[in-house]
């Protein structure tokens, strides 16, 4: 057994953690053969997996030390959609943010890259971005919901969704869903848009507010009221930018 090629082993398709490989330690220096589990070499591929994830304002990305890929998913934050003051009217959801994903090496980032973050609105979604005037990455905000007006018999489309950039994957924000009023009690507003990572908030239905979008860069719902009940505002959530960094 020991002449014999290693093609000519019998395969073990079930292995166990405890299991044991042949390695060699050093190999460029004092070479020597050791052992090693499969635990050790699953702990050794998992601790040079770094995540740092940037969720607010202007900021600086600092890669960890011996960081050499980094794979960035930039998302913009959500579509808002406005107060309703008017008699009978319902608002429509806003879009979702944009998402843009790009593997980077450590020559594109190293020593650090300026970031933007698109905060949370109940306006228009922000962009967020990677490098100086998002030169590396970007990724806009969903569109703001609009409402239909005063009447009882009504649609309005739902905000577009934002639109990534620059990436390797550049993926588009969901629209947001229409709001309808159909008599002076019943309608509804229109659910948000999602995002790659965050879903859109529920549209208030006879006479209710809409839900804020979900985290990351989900799109507000809109709301509906009638007889003239006023119905807040609700924002889009605020974008992201996530960083999976796989280091030497």
């Amino acid at each position: 057994m020991a002449d014999a090629k290693i093609t000519a082993l019998t395969e073990n398709t079930a292995p166990l953690t405890t299991d044991l490989l042949a390695m060699v330690d050093d190999p460029a220096g004092s070479p020597v053969t050791q052992k090693m589990t499969i635990a050790s070499l699953l702990t050794l591929a998992v601790s040079n997996v770094v995540v740092q994830t940037l969720t607010a304002g202007t900021t600086t990305y600092t890669p960890t030390a011996l960081m050499k890929k980094v794979l960035v998913i930039c998302v913009g934050g959500g579509g808002g959609t406005p107060a309703v003051t008017v008699a009978d009217e319902a608002v429509s959801g806003g879009g979702g943010g944009g998402c843009a994903i790009e593997l980077f090496t450590a020559a594109a980032i190293v020593p650090s890259q300026t970031c933007v973050i698109g905060a949370a609105s109940t306006g228009a979604g922000n962009t967020s971005g990677l490098g100086t005037a998002n030169a590396l990455l970007q990724a806009t905000g969903g569109a703001i919901g609009v409402g239909t007006g005063n009447s009882t018999a009504a649609m309005v489309q739902g905000g577009i969704g934002g639109v990534g950039t620059l990436g390797d994957l550049n993926i588009t924000g969901e629209d947001g869903g229409p709001g309808i009023t159909t008599t002076t009690a019943i309608g509804c507003g229109g659910n948000g848009g999602s995002s790659v990572l965050g879903g859109g908030g529920r549209g208030g239905i006879n006479n209710q507010d809409g839900d804020a979008g979900g985290a990351y860069g989900g799109g507000a719902g809109g709301a509906h009221c009638s007889d003239g009940t006023d119905r807040a505002a609700a924002s889009g959530a605020a974008g992201v930018i996530y960083c999976i960094e796989f280091l030497d």
